[in-house]
């Protein structure tokens, strides 16, 4: 960990106690504000042929004009480079791939976002092909969305998460011990954030909506991710009914969808009948 975060750290955990009203709604703005390189931001011109809006900010990528749908959705701060090697391996003939940029990121010009926005996009995107996906593939925070979406809508066939959080609680808990916020601090923070998103973090614990959720799942979680802990796609592969649980070692959070034999298996579990 470098000096400077560490000084920050020490400085908003101080700041936090003072005033811990005002150290939360800052931390709210932390949390809603993506931070993504712009040539990673532009990483979707090459792959995909066209775009169309979506509402609250939002935007959707088009590529191929294959009968199967597929949908892709990265996570916080992510970009749609980072699912290159697995839309490579896609036949445009055979699949169209829907790739999701949520507020914020993307070319989006929103500078603020948050899981509802992410909620919204890929409902916004069901509702925009007009049935449901054939598989959705989603990554940390867009694997979270994913879920929420097929248990409201019911919007994929078939679902793919990796590196996903069992909880937003849980994701807003990791966040405040990052920039170390106190205790009363945490707790305006984490209703600052229900009221942005819209959303208690109850109605946000997929562990509780996975067992509603019968179409086939494959989880991905590599099991030295820092970010999101192994355990909480360990504990969705126990509610989800039909379920099963690929780990990767050495990857992380994010590299492992550069891994040959992670996308191999996508694809695979896309287009093979489904192996618990």
């Amino acid at each position: 960990m470098n000096l400077s975060l560490n000084i920050f750290q020490a400085a908003f955990g101080v700041y936090s106690r003072l005033l811990p009203s005002s150290a939360a709604s800052k931390a709210v703005g932390l949390m809603t504000s993506p931070r993504i390189k712009v040539e990673r931001r532009a990483s979707s011109r090459e792959l995909f042929e066209r775009v169309v809006p979506l509402n609250n900010d939002g935007l959707l990528s088009i590529y191929g004009s294959g009968p199967k749908k597929v949908l892709v959705l990265h996570g916080w701060s992510g970009w749609i480079g980072q699912f290159r090697d697995l839309i490579r391996e896609i036949d445009p003939d055979e699949c169209t791939v829907y790739a999701v940029h949520p507020a914020g990121h993307g070319d989006s010009t929103a500078t603020k976002s948050h899981p509802g926005r992410f909620i919204e996009a890929v409902l916004d995107a069901h509702e925009y092909v007009g049935s449901s996906f054939d598989v959705a593939i989603g990554h940390s925070l867009g694997a979270a969305a994913l879920v929420y979406a097929q248990s409201a809508r019911g919007c994929f066939d078939r679902l793919v998460l990796v590196s996903g959080p069992a909880t937003i609680e849980g994701v807003l808990s990791r966040f405040a011990r990052f920039v170390n916020l106190g205790e009363r601090s945490e707790r305006l923070f984490v209703r600052d954030m229900e009221e942005t998103v819209g959303l208690s973090v109850d109605r946000l614990d997929l562990i509780a909506l996975a067992p509603g959720i019968e179409v086939p799942v494959l989880l991905i979680h590599d099991d030295s991710d820092s970010e999101v802990p192994v355990t909480e796609s360990v504990a969705l592969n126990e509610a989800f009914p039909r379920s099963r649980l690929t780990h990767t070692t050495g990857y992380g959070h994010s590299r492992l969808l550069r891994n040959p034999e992670v996308v191999r298996e996508i694809v695979e579990f896309t287009h093979s009948p489904f192996r618990p």
